[in-house]
Order: C-alpha cells, then structure tokens, then sequence
C-alpha cells in the first residue's frame, strides 16, 4: 500500500530531500503520500457524485481535489510542507463543520473518522501546541452539538444530503485507511530512528570503549618511551659531566694555548652532543605535557650577562662580534619567572644566530615595552649578520626537525628542534617569537614577555665579590657513587677555595651528616645501599633540627617528569640536573652561603 509504484516513491523522496532532519523527512513524506492518496479517492467520488447528480457533494469533493493537487504542487515548488499540512489540516476542520451544519446535520462515522484524523495528522505534523488547537477546534463543536436540543442550531434550512450505500462504504472505509496508514508511516519513521538511534549509541558506546583503550595505550607507549629516554639520558649524561666537567677544571688552570685549543673543542663537541640530547627530551616532554613553568625571583640582568658570557667564546671563535644591550629599567629589578626556560630560549636562539652567522655580529638586546606598578614587558631581540631565511621558509622553521634547506643541515648539522621548542616554551610565557630575515643579510628574532617584579637594592644585587672566595666558608657534603662524577664535581668546588667531603653512598651519607656539620648536601638520587630519596627522608626525621633542616640541592643525570615532583616531596630544597653548569651550581650555593655564617679563621 505504502509504495504501489516507484515513480511515485522517487516523486516523494525528491519532496522529502531538502530536510536533513529525519523526523521532518518523514512528516514530508507521510504528507504527500497522503495528498497524492486523496487524488484517486476524490476523483472516484467525483465520477460517482455526478453519476447520482449530487451537487453539493461534488462542490466539497472537487474542492478537496483541486486542494490536494495545488497543495503537492506548493510542496513540491517551494519545499513548503509544514504551509501544506496547515491548509491539509484546515480542510479537514473544514469537513467536520459541514457535515454538522449541511451534509449529515449529525454525527456519524465519517465525521468521527475527520476528527480522529485531524487530530492525529497534527499532533504528528506539528507537535503539541498545534495538536491541540486542530484537536480543539475539530472536537468542540461536536460537543457543543452534543449539548444542545436544538436541532437546528447547526442547521442551514435544509435536510441532510444522502448519499447512495455504496458510496458511503467507500468513503468510510477510506477514511479508515488513511488513518491506519497516518499511524503506521509516522510510527515505522519513529521506530526507525529509534533503532538508528539505539545503533548510534552502541557504536559509539564501541567507539569510545575503542578510543579509551588507544588512549590507555599510548599512555603506556608514551610512558615507556620516556622511561627509555630516561633512561638513556641517563646514560648519556653521566660520561658527558665527566668530559664537560674536566674540560672546565682544565681550562681554568690555566693551560697552554695549544691546550686550551684541544680543551676547548673537547668542551665545544660534549656541549653540543649534551644539547642534542637536552633537545630531543625536552621536546618529548613538550609533546608530552608534562612540562611546567616555574615561578621563582632572578635577576634578570644578571641572566642576560651570564648567557652573554657563556657563549662569548664561541662567538670569539668564530671571529664574531656578540653585542648586548640591557634596558637602564632592568638594573634595579628582580623579576619572577622561569630563569632556566628562558635561558633555554636565548641560548637556542644565540647558538642558531652564531653557528649560521660566518661574519659580522650576533646581538641581543632588550628593551622596555611597558612598565606598571607591578609589571614589566621586555622585549628580547636576537640579531645578526647570517645567512637568513627565505621568505616563504620561515613559517616552516618552527616545524620540528625542519630546517631552512637540506644544504643547510649539510653544511651546519643540527636536527632541527631548536626553533619549535623555542616556540612551545614561548607559547608557555604567554608569547609568540616574530622574525624578521631575508636571504644572505642576516635574520632578526623578537618576543615579548611581561613578568611581575619587584625593586630591589641594586648596591646588593651587583655588589662586587671574588668568585674564588664567595663561597670558601660553605662546608659541603657531596653524596655520589660514580668516580668521574665525584672528580667533576671535587674540581669544580675546588675553584671556589671549597674542600667537600664526599659519601660514596646514601648510607655514608647520613653517617657523615650525623658525625659533622654542614652547610649543604649536593645529593644524587641513584646510589646503593640508599638512594637520594631515602636519604634526605631519613635526614628530615632527624631529631637535631639544624642537621634536619640542611639544605639539599639534588644531583641528577635522569630527565624523568616525575623527578622534579619526587625531589620537592622528598623534602629537596633544589634540583641541578647533570652535567651541570658551574655557574649553575655557582649560583644555588651562593644563595645557601647568604644564609650560611661565615666563620673567619676556620
């Protein structure tokens, strides 16, 4: 019944197409099928009604005829067909107002069977508000005419107008087609999206089960990797402190010129090797999330001196004039921030400026872009005479392992990771890095980052003090297992007039601590018999509170996330990962021999 002929179907699905929703496809469908249905049903009636010379019948049934072709017509030009069911509806009203006050002047089957049908067809067409009011302006006048006497309340003069058995039979059961068929389409599109519905669900149900244990497992392919990166960072850094840090002590005891040349190629190759591996894990850990900014005060002035300096003999090398310049608002200024993910940036920047730069000059410059009560915006500018980029290249350096040319990583080396984490760790800041280049006239880096800061004594910040005697009163205590470490280590302090005692293991470590006093404790954290964490555990349950409270700087060659986070739990003061900067390590002791007394004569 629903789908007699398929040009039929294809008219109607054509009608239906333009609605994405489902449900309205449906009420579409279900309304021109039943418009296209009332075709044959009226144009039998009509043969029928002028074959027994029923006018007024022909008048109402040749309407509904005419209707139902201009209503499909509506649809089908101007893809109106809530407009359509609307008039359908009105029609339909139409019908039962006159079978009680012209046609039957009763009620009777065929006009129980209008009502039930509108009813229905607009509660299904157009949801409840609708629903009711074609539910109440079709039921109402039956009950009105229900409630009262008078038989000629409805009446228009004339007798009811008698139809023939037959014809009666027809339209009855007709009209209790329609009604089973309104139900049934309008139902089976409902059941259908139900089932659609419920599939859906299940899928995705499956999907997100799927998804979960993808996740599941590159959580632990992600966590494996870095345990093996951990591990193999381990591994790398341990022999690389021994060559950087001997390659320190021997260039400042003041070799020979040919010596200091081997000496500082030596430094120069473990530097690079040591910022290969710092590269790959730190863009591990970016692509991991698992990196945060610390917040603590430093100078930046200081910072900006010292990365000039570090890189100054690289530069020297290379016959390059490095430049600073430091904005006058700085020098007064301690601000708060991460020193060591900055420092990464300009020393990233400086290392690419100098390594593609054959001639002229490296500079970096800050300047002051906005100054409050509590804020500072510095600009940073890295510049130089180099090789530059093309134009159309320069959005592509940030990608990782992207370089401007292959002959480029020919003739320079690297990987290429330099400038995309310069770009995460400034994206951390709150910032974003700016070039300005063109080919064979050199390039121009530029970011902006605003810290909090505050006013600081600048007699105290820059009061001048021999290096080699700052810290001569610290008594350390270095607990470290591996031989080369303990060297490193012994010839850096000894730089600095400091004599450490040394614990080859956890366990001498707290012997030692119980049996003297010290300053500060440069802890690894992987030795035997007790690990660093067991240590200063043990050492903060001790019942003497001085020796309880020393200060811990931790020592370690391992890059794993959860370090950082063990090391503050376990009751660490500081983390200094290896191999170390001296001027790194400088710097955290002397903080601890501002606080330590110092004792003359001992």
């Amino acid at each position: 019944m629903i789908h007699l002929f398929q040009p039929i179907e294809n008219f109607v699905i054509k009608l239906a197409k333009p609605e994405t929703d489902p449900i309205n496809q449906a009420r579409a469908k279900m309304l021109s099928y039943i418009l296209i249905l009332y075709l044959p049903f009226t144009a039998i009636l009509t043969v029928a009604y002028i074959l027994g010379g029923q006018t007024l019948h022909l008048i109402r049934v040749s309407t509904v005829f005419l209707a139902a072709l201009m209503l499909l017509g509506l649809i089908y030009y101007t893809r109106a067909w809530r407009l359509a069911s609307h008039i359908s509806l009105c029609l339909l009203t139409f019908a039962v107002w006159s079978n009680l006050s012209v046609y039957v002047q009763d009620i009777n089957v065929e006009t129980l069977q209008f009502i039930w049908f509108a009813c229905a067809l607009s509660f299904y067409m157009h949801g409840l508000k609708w629903g009711w009011f074609y539910s109440a302006i079709n039921i109402l006048p039956v009950i009105i005419y229900t409630g009262i006497d008078s038989k000629n309340y409805f009446y228009l003069g004339s007798g009811p107008q008698e139809v023939n058995q037959a014809t009666y039979l027809f339209v009855t059961a007709y009209n209790f087609l329609l009604i089973v068929y309104l139900h049934y389409y309008f139902f089976k599109a409902f059941n259908r999206n139900f089932i659609n519905l419920t599939q859906t669900k299940n899928e995705l149900k499956e999907l997100n089960e799927k998804l979960n244990t993808t996740l599941s497992d590159l959580k632990k392919v992600s966590n494996t990797r870095m345990e093996f990166l951990s591990t193999m960072s381990h591994e790398l850094r341990t022999p690389l402190n021994g060559v950087i840090g001997i390659s320190n002590a021997l260039l400042l005891q003041n070799p020979r010129e040919d010596q200091e040349e081997n000496l500082s190629v030596l430094k120069f190759s473990a530097e690079n090797l040591l910022l290969l591996v710092n590269n790959i894990l730190d863009f591990n850990k970016f692509d991991s999330d698992k990196v945060e900014l610390e917040h603590i005060a430093f100078d930046l002035s200081t910072l900006l001196k010292n990365n000039y300096c570090s890189l100054k003999l690289k530069a020297q090398e290379k016959m390059l004039d490095l430049k600073l310049s430091i904005a006058d608002e700085l020098e007064d200024k301690i601000v708060i921030g991460d020193p060591t993910r900055l420092t990464q940036v300009l020393v990233n920047l400086l290392n690419n400026a100098i390594k593609f730069t054959e001639s002229g000059y490296v500079g970096l410059y800050t300047e002051t872009i906005d100054l409050s009560d509590t804020l500072i915006t510095i600009r940073f500018t890295i510049e130089d005479t180099g090789i530059g980029v093309e134009l159309h290249k320069q959005q592509h350096i940030f990608e990782p392992f992207t370089q401007a040319s292959t002959s480029t990583s020919r003739h320079y080396g690297g990987t290429g990771l330099g400038l995309p984490i310069v770009k995460k760790v400034l994206k951390m800041f709150n910032s974003d890095i700016e070039m300005v280049s063109n080919v064979n006239t050199g390039a121009k880096f530029f970011f902006d980052i605003t810290f909090p800061y505050l006013v600081a004594d600048s007699t105290i910040i820059h009061k001048p003090l021999d290096a080699k005697y700052e810290l001569a009163h610290l008594k350390i205590l270095v607990a470290e297992d591996n031989p080369v470490n303990i060297l490193v280590i012994k010839k850096t302090l000894e730089q600095w007039n400091i004599v450490p005692t040394i614990a080859e293991n956890g366990l001498f470590a707290l012997q030692k601590l119980e049996q003297g006093d010290f300053d500060v404790i440069l802890m690894d954290l992987y030795m035997p018999e007790m690990d660093g964490y067991e240590v200063t555990e043990a050492i903060r349950s001790l019942n003497n509170k001085k020796k309880a409270n020393i200060h811990i700087i931790a020592l370690t060659a391992s890059v794993n996330n959860n370090v950082a986070e063990r090391v503050k739990k376990s009751g660490m003061n500081d983390y200094l990962s290896k191999p170390f900067d001296p001027h790194h390590l400088f710097q955290k002791l002397k903080k601890v021999g501002i606080e330590a007394p110092i004792v003359y004569g001992t």
